[in-house]
């Protein structure tokens, strides 16, 4: 790893931290710096945030929306009446982003495709991965921004 540039070392442990396999000390040692530049990478480029992305995924949210809505109609069943107007401005907009979640592609699962894609590029040419994760990466930050 050390005839990389120091941006080609960044990208490449941004990826290492997204997957999310390694500790930040692992990270560091294989991309050759310290952990305080791995620890400053993170907090600079917000790669917390970023990661959450990745983790919450549409199966995982919808799952937890489709409990909100059972749980609502539950209560609304078991007293044996009609929604009031907090609960019917609740249930429509759970509705509604399930609809979204339904009909859009979420960012994170943008991001793990887009991770994929690089690792398989990563096996034929390091360079262009590189250079790809620098796009990538570029576009997911623009995407978070809305």
């Amino acid at each position: 790893m050390g005839d990389l540039t120091i941006k080609q070392k960044k990208d490449w442990a941004q990826t290492l931290y997204l997957q999310g396999d390694l500790s930040q000390k692992d990270i560091a040692l294989k991309v050759a710096v310290s952990e305080k530049t791995i620890s400053k990478w993170v907090n600079e480029s917000d790669w917390d945030k970023l990661r959450k992305s990745l983790l919450a995924t549409k199966p995982a949210i919808l799952r937890r929306l489709y409990d909100h809505l059972d749980r609502l109609n539950t209560a609304i069943e078991k007293d044996n009446r009609l929604a009031n107007s907090k609960e019917a401005d609740a249930m429509h907009k759970i509705t509604a982003s399930i609809r979204n979640l339904e009909t859009e592609t979420s960012t994170g699962e943008i991001a793990d495709a887009g991770r994929k894609f690089i690792q398989f590029v990563q096996k034929e040419n390091l360079a262009d991965a590189q250079k790809l994760t620098e796009y990538f990466d570029a576009f997911i930050k623009e995407r978070l921004r809305g």
